[in-house]
């Protein structure tokens, strides 16, 4: 039962895209607002996809939802459901994404269009990446990032690469870190399944440049990854142990 709804929520999302994103993004083509694009993500997310799912979102910090300023969201990732909180919840955004999805037909142009960056394996061709990035910022759009590479099965956070941080070494930009609680449990990357419940998200402070200018690369991975992961309920659990143990040996 579980597989037949996480096909449906599929073949849900891709029916809206192809119905109602391909003509939303030739209407935002014809208005020279393509960074517009996703608009039409936000609103099947918000008022359509999740309800019928039964998803919600309960979000931490909305108050740092910067405003008036464009950003890169710098998050942990544990599902497919990540990309479609941001949009639900945070805002209208574009991502960096392996390439080989480019070379779907229609998707690919989509990709294009809505403003997403294509990485590919070979180190030589994502040269000129960081001028790519800064204009896409110029452009009005936000840039989602997800530096573990890859989703996690355990739910527990990986390291960070390095590339986002050298980026913003390079130009300058501001970080949005965010951490995204469930999104594993609702729509698992192990099994094959969807379930109804609430994904939990924290927004932490915006990390401007002037905030990391003089720190090198890896203490700026380091800390944003130890930021992310301090919302993350076994990472609050472990440090709640060791504050324990501590009292317990203090007394001792």
């Amino acid at each position: 039962m579980r597989a037949i709804l996480a096909l449906f929520y599929y073949i849900v999302v891709f029916t809206i895209m192809v119905v109602a994103g391909i003509p939303y993004t030739l209407y935002c083509g014809i208005r020279g607002h393509w960074e517009d694009c996703t608009k039409i993500c936000t609103f099947a997310f918000r008022n359509i996809i999740f309800k019928l799912f039964g998803i919600k979102v309960a979000v931490k910090g909305a108050e740092n939802i910067p405003k008036g300023v464009n950003y890169v969201i710098v998050a942990n990732h544990q599902s497919f459901l990540d990309i479609n909180v941001i949009w639900h919840s945070i805002t209208t955004a574009s991502f960096m994404a392996k390439a080989s999805l480019w070379k779907a037909p229609v998707f690919g142009w989509v990709l294009n269009r809505s403003g997403n960056i294509p990485i590919h394996k070979n180190p030589r061709k994502n040269a000129g990446l960081g001028k790519i990035l800064k204009k896409r910022l110029e452009s009005n759009y936000n840039i989602v990032v997800f530096p573990e590479g890859h989703r996690t099965e355990d739910g527990h956070m990986l390291k960070f690469q390095n590339g986002i941080f050298r980026l913003a070494k390079e130009q300058h930009f501001a970080i949005l870190p965010v951490t995204f609680i469930n999104t594993g449990k609702i729509l698992p990357k192990v099994k094959w399944a969807v379930y109804s419940g609430t994904v939990e998200m924290v927004v932490h402070p915006l990390i401007r440049y002037e905030d990391y200018a003089d720190k090198p690369m890896a203490d700026l991975r380091d800390e944003t990854h130890d930021l992310i992961e301090s919302a993350m309920p076994y990472k609050q659990a472990e440090l709640a142990a060791a504050k324990e143990a501590a009292t317990e040996n203090k007394e001792a």
